[in-house]
């Protein structure tokens, strides 16, 4: 996520953001995957007009708390969220994200990530990992898409391994987004 959002800031505002300055902006700590939602609000405090689309409920979470968890991911997900990231922590998060993102509760299409392209975003696409790299299992990553050519999505992947300008075809990265039943988000950004 760092590495995309860094990325997405040179891109729109030509300023380098020290990877410390990215720590505090997202919440990301001690190698602990960070939910984007205090980064969203303070990327669009900075002037950022951002259009996410997740079939993660806020409000429902908000309300429900853990036990929605089991609802919207599937159990390797949810094993690796509960494990690897800051989801138990976000609550405090909601409120302000739902005043400010212009979020939609829904599962996202590669035709979104068209769309989002189309307006001039790029776009941030959540990720199983070890199906773009033809492995096996489930590992949560980002990779910013910024253009299509023709069947083909072209991303900046953060890996490890990095690819920059990594060639994604649209039925791989479609099977990477979970076809459909995952919990993966899209997120485009331009600047207002």
């Amino acid at each position: 996520m760092l590495a995309c959002y860094r990325s997405i800031l040179a891109y729109f505002t030509g300023k380098t953001w020290s990877w410390d300055e990215l720590d505090t902006m997202t919440g990301f700590s001690n190698d602990t995957a960070a939910w984007t939602l205090k980064s969203l609000v303070e990327l669009q405090r900075l002037g950022f007009d951002i259009v996410m689309i997740e079939p993660f409920d806020y409000r429902k979470f908000f309300d429900q708390g853990e036990g929605y968890l089991s609802e919207i991911f599937s159990p390797a997900e949810l094993d690796w969220q509960l494990k690897h990231s800051n989801i138990l922590s976000i609550k405090k998060d909601i409120p302000k994200f739902l005043e400010t993102i212009n979020y939609e509760c829904r599962r996202p299409t590669t035709k979104d990530i068209d769309t989002m392209l189309a307006e001039g975003r790029l776009v941030t696409a959540v990720v199983n990992a070890k199906i773009l790299n033809g492995e096996p299992g489930y590992s949560s990553h980002m990779i910013l898409i910024y253009k299509k050519d023709n069947d083909t999505y072209v991303a900046h992947d953060p890996g490890l391994p990095a690819y920059e300008s990594r060639k994604i075809p649209v039925d791989l990265l479609w099977k990477a987004m979970g076809e459909g039943a995952s919990a993966t988000d899209v997120t485009g950004f331009r600047l207002s």
